[in-house]
């Protein structure tokens, strides 16, 4: 175990994409990330937080 190289972040935080394929991962990561951002402000003016708060 003590073989193993620990991570230097941020230097090695591309290596990510050499697991995640952005080809084939990128436009459905980015709609999640807008859903959850529709989703928060939905509940923001919901609980009346909006423009007029």
């Amino acid at each position: 175990m003590s073989d193993v190289a620990k991570p230097k972040n941020p230097e090695d935080d591309w290596k990510i994409w050499l697991v995640v394929n952005p080809a084939t991962w990128l436009m459905p990561i980015l709609m999640t990330v807008l859903a959850i951002a529709i989703a928060v402000h939905w509940v923001v003016f919901a609980v009346g937080l909006g423009w007029h708060a």
